[in-house]
């Protein structure tokens, strides 16, 4: 069978079923076939089968050995897998956890290691991206390059406008759209934590209302910024008080806006997970049920059904790595005054700081 194996697939031919691109698979194919490619085929199956990670169920592709199943797609191409997040709120950590995650599952993720691939403004940090096409070409490219692989594309974006007139983001939303993207919100509940971490990162300011700066344990400006991540300086928020109402309720906005946008874009998905769920295993395993319905829903969001066992028992090898977050008085400078006044406001504000 080798010389049929190698001819059908090339050189990169897949070692098992489950690396074969789903492609490959279409229902009545077999009904055509001549009796000796029938047996052909047959004989592949049955030698592969101790290997294999696909079987067809009533309204998905399902995993053998898990429980894990991905939603049936029509055409060539496997729908990527699109995590909507803005900043500080844990982007890097969740696409990570949900590659891992999927990976554990039985799910083949396409190797992708350039983040932002669809920021519009830098369209060359998109690894298919070409001078003579636009983001839309691009993304079409790297998903046929996955299906191909019979590997699933996941990615992340800061937002998709329905409102938008610019070309290369309209294209970029129909090229998703065709693709059957399927996507899911990740926000953070506490809006102080994504205000305090933005003013630490030096994004002083949003739509001209200021939001603070980043000090020193001292008090002293501090233009460490970003890099802070990977320095491991102590940095600060300065917390603007004059502002601070209406900035955390601009935090608070996006999960819903992305919501609507793509409502009425027309993707699926649109579910709203919370990033302190899907960790708050690290720091308890009390907390492992939280953080097995919130990466359930994530999953379900992107178009992959699992059963929430077997979802809980892939997250305990993480229990206890990480301790809990650092109470508010580690991080903002001016916590008294914040508190003052944050305990003045509604109650909604009240409950946000955290001791």
């Amino acid at each position: 069978l080798k010389p049929f194996w190698l001819k059908r697939f090339g050189p990169q031919a897949p070692r098992s079923l489950a690396e074969i691109p789903l492609a490959n698979f279409p229902s009545m194919q077999i009904f055509t076939m001549s009796p000796g490619r029938l047996i052909c085929a047959l004989s592949v199956f049955v030698l592969l089968a101790p290997a294999t990670a696909l079987r067809v169920t009533g309204d998905s592709l399902s995993l053998q050995n898990s429980t894990a199943h991905l939603q049936r797609f029509q055409g060539p191409l496997i729908p990527p897998m699109l995590i909507l997040q803005r900043g500080c709120t844990g982007s890097s950590v969740v696409i990570r956890m949900t590659k891992d995650l999927l990976a554990d599952l039985g799910v083949a993720v396409f190797p992708l290691s350039t983040k932002e691939i669809v920021r519009t403004g830098q369209p060359y940090k998109n690894p298919w991206w070409s001078p003579d096409g636009d983001l839309g070409d691009a993304m079409r490219k790297g998903v046929k390059e996955a299906s191909d692989a019979g590997q699933v594309l996941v990615f992340n974006a800061f937002k998709l406008k329905s409102w938008t007139k610019e070309r290369e983001e309209l294209a970029l939303n129909k090229a998703l759209l065709d693709m059957d993207t399927r996507t899911v919100i990740v926000h953070r509940r506490n809006p102080l934590d994504i205000l305090t971490c933005e003013i630490r990162d030096c994004f002083a300011s949003v739509h001209g209302v200021p939001r603070g700066y980043p000090v020193d344990e001292k008090g002293k400006r501090d233009d460490t910024c970003f890099d802070r991540r990977q320095t491991g300086a102590k940095v600060k928020a300065f917390v603007n008080l004059n502002h601070l109402e209406e900035n955390l309720d601009d935090s608070s906005a996006y999960p819903e806006a992305m919501q609507s946008s793509l409502r009425d874009l027309g993707f699926k998905g649109r579910r709203i997970v919370y990033y302190e769920d899907l960790v708050s295993h690290e720091y308890s395993a009390d907390n492992l049920d939280i953080s097995g319905k919130a990466w359930h829903r994530l999953l379900i969001s992107l178009g992959v059904s699992v059963d929430i066992e077997d979802i809980k028992d892939k997250l305990k090898k993480a229990v206890g790595t990480y301790p809990p977050p650092e109470p508010h008085s580690e991080l903002i400078y001016n916590i008294e005054d914040v508190e003052q006044l944050l305990s003045s406001g509604p109650k909604s504000m009240q409950s946000l700081l955290r001791h």
